[in-house]
């Protein structure tokens, strides 16, 4: 199992490696998991879109736990159109490998995200995200993933957010109904 997991560490800061031009990396801490991510703009790759790509790893590490997941996504993002608030949205997906109980299996997961500033005091926002996989867009042992986060960011410096949130993840594999991850995190934003 420990090769998986380098695997998907080492895929995940190789995609980041590569575009380190300009982009966020994002780490975060829960209860018995963590996140790391890696965040740029779409027009890095395909000049003339407005959007993002993102490439990351969510792992429950522990032996009793046994979860690994790795992703990669395109959104389309823009305003909302509301010229009192800072708010964007982004619609997409994202393609899934889950690792989980010595199972594997894969999903193209749609949804997309909201973010907010406050308009007076921009260094405060809000963001949530939503990621839907049915069955039918599900291959090998997973059958069905959801995964839902909030966070809560202040920028204590330019370019570097600090972060609480929560997250829901919550995922069929083989038939078994159940939460992969659930709670409380805390971590960081860095726009290089």
């Amino acid at each position: 199992m420990n090769k998986m997991f380098a695997m998907l560490i080492g895929s995940t800061l190789g995609m980041m490696a590569l575009t380190a031009q300009a982009g966020v990396v994002d780490l975060n801490l829960g209860n018995d998991s963590f996140r790391a991510g890696y965040t740029d703009a779409l027009a890095n790759i395909l000049p003339g879109t407005n959007g993002q790509y993102d490439a990351g790893v969510i792992a429950r590490p522990r032996k009793s736990d046994d979860f690994y997941q790795a992703h990669v996504g395109l959104l389309l993002t823009g305003d909302v159109g509301s010229q009192q608030l800072n708010v964007t949205a982004g619609l997409g997906g994202r393609l899934l490998y889950v690792y989980k109980d010595s199972k594997n299996g894969g999903a193209l997961a749609v949804g997309g995200q909201l973010a907010a500033k406050l308009p007076q005091y921009n260094r405060v926002g809000l963001s949530a995200s939503s990621y839907y996989a049915p069955n039918i867009l599900t291959v090998g042992r997973l059958d069905r993933s959801w995964e839902n986060t909030v966070d809560l960011d202040y920028e204590l410096i330019r370019n570097g957010n600090v972060y609480v949130g929560y997250r829901n993840l919550r995922q069929d594999v083989d038939g078994h109904r159940g939460t992969t991850d659930n709670g409380f995190h805390a971590g960081f934003r860095l726009k290089f």
